[in-house]
């Protein structure tokens, strides 16, 4: 792996194991929530629905915005096309492309985990007080931006 820039910031134990732990914990938990609901997703089911109804309607689409393989969203794709959540049709304007539609049963799937996953936030957020919510967003914020950046340099040096 590419050696990436460091500062001279100090980061105390404590952050450092939260910002391992952290996401670790929460994929956990959206997959716990997820999988209780009906239909059951997992978070890649979840996210490939949502943002098909969000207008993301082709395969290379998708790879690039969740950044994973041709491969790893047609597979996904396919099992939500076979479960009743997704349909393909033919692109009008190229044979060979297929677009990407959401059901009214995947729709309302999107709709009832977005439900979860609010709820699911509101408890995670109980305990900050309000004032701090948004120096929270604005961190939160700052490490997904600089992990996004630190993936997409990645996959640009070959890795």
């Amino acid at each position: 792996m590419p050696q990436r820039p460091v500062t001279d910031r100090t980061v105390d134990l404590e952050a450092q194991d939260l910002i391992v732990a952290v996401p670790a914990r929460l994929n956990r938990l959206h997959q716990m929530v997820l999988g209780s609901l009906d239909p059951q997703l997992t978070f890649r089911q979840y996210r490939t629905l949502s943002r098909v109804a969000g207008g993301y309607t082709s395969l290379s689409q998708l790879a690039a915005r969740g950044n994973l393989s041709l491969p790893t969203v047609s597979e996904n794709v396919d099992g939500l096309v076979r479960r009743g959540l997704l349909v393909t049709t033919q692109s009008e304007h190229d044979r060979r492309a297929i677009v990407l539609g959401i059901t009214d049963k995947g729709r309302a799937a999107v709709e009832t985990a977005d439900a979860a996953l609010r709820d699911l936030v509101k408890y995670l957020v109980a305990d900050i007080p309000a004032e701090d919510l948004p120096v929270v967003t604005n961190a939160l914020r700052s490490l997904y931006d600089r992990a996004t950046i630190y993936f997409n340099t990645e996959q640009i040096d070959g890795g």
